[in-house]
């Protein structure tokens, strides 16, 4: 105490010496602007005249010449020159006369607190004595205020030190009158209440002359106090009623002088304290005091905005971006502690009217001003997070599982409470909707919650069970849906929010459609029921043009991806043993016609990422659908064989390069990157199968399999046969990149020779090709290979194709190689005859036919 006098003497001190020396500089400017004043009243008063002529015999002896006439006079507080300050200018002024005294105004009201504190820890003074003490420290700061703002008042703008000493008075009155109520007894409820509430709104009467400093630091302060002053056994009643005062106070001096920073201290303030004691202190008893404060915080931030209609000064609506954000977080502050409260209450009945007075509260002020009516999301967002996590504990992840459910005893309580939120975000905003100045929002949300409360009821209470009865209600919504959007659409000439409002039931309409089929379906046919709700949104979408349809037909689109593409169940799903009629025909075919409908619809409007989506969805269901269905019918009614049977493996390279050739010419003609991308991407599949798996791997020649009886028609000519001839059509197309196409034509020139050389095998072989070679199969094998060569180097003259001619001569070249270094050797007698004898007579024809077919030069 005695340092603080010291200090505080010193501080006035310091004060009167700078007033004493001010108002001697004063008073010198003043006598200095009077003279000069006086001299220019006599010299107007007396004009000059001009002087008689001199004569020469008495000269006028020379006169100083006379003062030029005075400038004009201005206001003396303008003409007195400016005065030098008392400490330089720059960082080292703002230093001391602002950073250094705030923080001496903090360490004030800290110290302040700080002494009733250690007053309670060493028992020095008795109770009466340490709050008197305290009340009349905290006057004292204030006086000191008030002299020290009367002797600045000269000054530009509000005097720091003033600031400071106001607010660290009002925050030792609050300590001690508080700790006079809370830790002693002294003072009853009926009698601490007023005293708080005279404290604050001394605080705000001296904010009013001190600057917003002291209302931010007298706030900061008063909600800082409660954690100074500790208690053993704390009680919410008069923490909170102190609380909701300073609040109250707080937001007043706020509108009244448009300080709107300080609203986010009331609002951090508060929230604050209400999170803090629902996290340690709270017990069931406090439910009552918990929702009152909170609900008030809503009323209090309300009231910013149009005030309580009662001081015209109040009641005047002010909307500014600041203000309007500020009572925005707030509400959504709120809603998230009301949710808090209801949680940590176990969902008893006071929390739950707590919120369900809450949500009505938002509804009501997002209808009243349309400036804030995006704060209905709050209103909807509170009581969906409430059904959400009923009964949740408060524990790890890992311990919450999507199949936790509500308590049995308590469903009833959980059915009626959510068919109350139901009928509040459902029916009450749609009855609103009428006048409401952008009835979208009101529309979308009164859309939303319904089928959004229902599917949390379902996932709660029956745990994803399927159930008639639960998606028949799901229907009964849709219909509810459907006669709002017939509604809505009788108004169409309300503008763009009518437009919304008629998207938003028509989503309202498919998203009820889609839950009434998850419900209800399972397997193939809940895929089924989400891929035709894609058609359907084009429908609308051709009618409405909003993007939100686009999203959700996305959103959709990727679900029906996901369930068909990426479930590895879906393999295991029992199957009849009849070829093609079976799930598979419904379960993909369905989806890939409903993606290509909605392909036609959204495409022929907008070309973006959904159009892609849906073309590379159709591209996928088409070709999972024949590779099953082929699949299955090999396989004897099983998807999930591996490979190791060419007679099974074979027929689906056939495939994939059959629709690769469809995806590349139909992707070509219509120029969709999509269909390219897609024709590309099996191509590169059926030809990793073709060559890595059946050409090196499974090759009949080192694997005992039977190839069959008959020559042509046979394993070899599946595997390798049909392969050549898809890979010649490819190459023939010309479509896709150039890789692509030169990649073709090497595949089809290598299956070919593969084939018609294992052709020969089998020939002298039969069904296995493991035996043998003889010298005719070698003699064979020259005989063929330059028959190959020759109608490929024919080909190629017919087609004016130098690349297919360029390889038939190289294929020439090399069996005039074999016939000349192997042929000779290992063959004898009338086979080593016939190889010469028809390799010459081959080569003459291929000279004789090139002579004739000899493509025409290229003109330079």
């Amino acid at each position: 105490m005695a340092s603080f006098l010291t200090f505080f003497c010193a501080i006035a001190g310091l004060v009167m010496a700078a007033r004493a020396l001010s108002a001697t500089r004063s008073l010198g400017t003043r006598l200095h602007a009077l003279e000069g004043t006086l001299r220019s009243g006599f010299e107007g008063q007396f004009p000059e005249t001009a002087p008689p002529e001199p004569q020469a015999e008495m000269p006028i002896p020379q006169r100083a010449p006379p003062l030029p006439p005075a400038p004009p006079v201005e206001p003396v507080a303008a003409a007195a020159p400016a005065r030098p300050p008392l400490l330089p200018e720059g960082w080292e002024r703002i230093l001391v006369e602002h950073w250094l005294v705030w923080l001496g105004g903090l360490a004030l009201a800290l110290g302040g607190a700080f002494l009733v504190k250690f007053s309670i820890d060493t028992g020095v003074l008795t109770p009466p004595v340490r709050v008197v003490l305290g009340v009349l420290l905290g006057i004292g700061l204030w006086g000191g205020a008030e002299w020290v703002a009367w002797g600045e008042r000269a000054a530009r703008g509000p005097a720091a030190v003033a600031q400071a000493l106001a607010a660290a008075g009002a925050v030792t009155i609050f300590a001690s009158v508080f700790a006079a109520h809370q830790l002693y007894g002294l003072l009853p409820p009926g009698l601490a209440f007023p005293l708080l509430a005279a404290t604050a709104a001394g605080t705000v009467l001296m904010s009013l002359q001190h600057g917003p400093f002291v209302a931010a630091l007298g706030l900061a302060g008063a909600f800082a106090v409660p954690l100074l002053v500790h208690s053993d056994q704390p009680h919410p009643t008069a923490l909170f009623a102190c609380l909701a005062v300073v609040g109250a106070a707080s937001l007043a001096l706020l509108r009244y002088r448009a300080w709107w920073w300080l609203g986010w201290i009331s609002l951090a303030g508060s929230l604050g304290w209400a999170l803090l004691w629902l996290g340690g202190l709270y017990r069931p008893a406090d439910v009552w005091i918990l929702g009152g404060f909170l609900l008030l915080q809503l009323g209090l931030f309300a009231a910013l905005r149009r005030g309580v209609g009662v001081v015209p000064l109040l009641a005047e609506v002010i909307d500014l971006p600041g203000l309007r954000a500020l009572v925005r977080c707030a509400f959504w502050g709120v809603s998230l502690a009301i949710f808090v409260l209801v949680h940590v209450d176990g969902n008893g009945t006071a929390a739950l009217g707590c919120a369900l007075l809450a949500a009505v509260f938002l509804l009501w002020c997002g209808y009243r001003d349309a400036g804030l009516d995006d704060v209905i999301a709050a209103a909807g967002a509170l009581p969906l997070a409430v059904l959400v996590s009923w009964d949740l504990p408060f524990a790890p992840v890992q311990r919450i599982g999507l199949l936790h459910s509500v308590m049995p005893e308590r469903v009833g309580e959980f059915m009626t409470t959510a068919m109350i939120f139901g009928v509040l975000l459902g029916g009450g905003r749609f009855a609103a909707m009428g006048g409401a100045r952008r009835p979208g929002r009101w529309a979308a949300l009164t859309a939303a919650a319904p089928p959004i409360i229902l599917a949390i009821v379902y996932w709660r209470v029956q745990r994803f069970g399927l159930d008639i009865a639960w998606s028949a209600a799901a229907l009964g919504l849709a219909g509810l849906e459907l006669t709002a959007a017939v509604w809505a659409s009788k108004r169409r000439n309300g503008g763009i929010e009518n437009e919304i409002a008629l998207a938003a039931y028509a989503i309202g309409v498919l998203g009820s459609t889609i839950l009434a089929a998850a419900i209800g379906l399972e397997n193939a046919w809940l895929t089924v029921a989400l891929a035709l709700h894609l058609p359907a949104l084009g429908w609308v979408d051709g009618r409405l043009r909003l993007p939100v349809l686009r999203h959700l037909a996305l959103s959709v689109a990727a679900a029906v991806l996901a369930r068909l593409a990426l479930n590895p169940e879906i393999l295991r799903y029992p199957l009849s043993e009849t070829p093609i009629f079976n799930w598979l025909l419904y379960g993909y075919g369905v989806p890939a016609l409903a993606f290509i409908a909605a392909t036609r619809q959204f495409g022929s409007r907008a070309d973006d990422a959904l159009v892609a989506v849906l073309e590379a969805g159709s591209i996928l269901f088409s070709v999972l659908l024949l590779t099953f269905e082929l699949r299955h019918a090999l396989g004897d009614g099983q998807l999930d064989l591996s490979f190791g049977d060419l007679w099974h493996d074979a027929p689906q390279t056939l495939v994939w390069l059959g629709a690769s050739a469809f995806l590349l010419n139909l992707g070509a003609r219509r120029s969709r990157k999509v269909l390219l991308w897609g024709g590309i991407i099996l191509f590169g599949l059926a030809s990793a199968q073709a060559v890595l798996w059946q050409a090196l791997v499974a090759n009949p020649l080192w694997d005992e399999v039977s190839v069959g009886k008959w020559l042509v028609f046979d394993l070899l000519g599946l595997a390798y046969g049909l392969p050549a001839l898809l890979y010649a059509a490819i190459a023939m197309l010309r479509r896709g990149p150039p890789a692509l196409q030169w990649t073709a034509r090497l595949l089809a020139l290598g299956f070919g020779l593969l084939w018609a050389s294992l052709e020969i095998r089998h020939f002298f072989q039969g069904e296995l090709l493991t035996g043998g070679l003889g010298e005719a199969e070698w003699y064979a094998y020259s005989a063929a290979w330059l028959a190959f060569a020759g109608a490929g180097f024919a080909i190629g003259l017919v087609r004016h194709d130098p690349w297919l001619r360029h390889a038939a001569l190289w294929g020439i070249g090399l069996v005039v190689a074999k016939v000349f270094l192997s042929d000779m050797a290992q063959l004898s007698g009338a086979l080593r005859a016939l190889s010469f004898l028809g390799l010459g007579a081959a080569l003459v024809a291929i000279g004789y036919g090139y002579r004739r077919l000899r493509p025409m030069p290229n003109p330079t």
